[in-house]
């Protein structure tokens, strides 16, 4: 917080109304993305999040998890599951034959292409009516609102 800005009180209703709120944006984003995930090829959402993760290059299975709040356990599989459908391939880690790294294909490039350049993401969710301000003052709160949920 910055000076001269009040934190609501913690029983502030105005807290519930953003967690239902949430929610319903999140269970509206799901039944979007799985539509879009399976024109791209995709079995999940989560496959999505986990092509996105690695868009920036290649990461141990446990930066995944954490990139994607996802356990290590579901993480196993879901990576399998993606390298059954060749989008991700893994490689253990030099000098450390313990960690298993994982990278984007080819395919998986495409997909994660495929998936970036919907129209539909943009119309389904009506983002596109918001202001680049509101959206990266809105993105910033949702990190924000991440991160101090990860700190608990």
């Amino acid at each position: 917080m910055t000076n001269g800005e009040d934190a609501l009180d913690k029983d502030h209703p105005l807290h519930g109304h953003i967690v239902i709120n949430l929610f319903r944006c999140s269970n509206l984003l799901e039944r979007i993305g799985r539509k879009l995930a399976a024109e791209a090829g995709l079995t999940s959402v989560h496959q999505w999040f986990i092509l996105s993760a690695l868009e920036a290059g290649d990461l141990s299975l446990k930066q995944l998890g954490q990139n994607t709040q996802v356990t290590k356990q579901n993480m196993t599989g879901m990576i399998e599951r993606l390298k059954q459908g060749q989008f991700v391939a893994t490689y253990e880690a030099c000098g450390d034959k313990r960690m298993t790294l994982v990278r984007l294909t080819d395919k998986g490039r495409e997909a994660l292409a495929r998936l970036e350049r919907f129209e539909a993401l943009s119309c389904a969710t009506k983002v596109n009516r918001l202001c680049a301000e509101d959206l990266e003052s809105f993105n910033r709160c949702l990190q924000q609102l991440v991160d101090n949920m990860n700190d608990g």
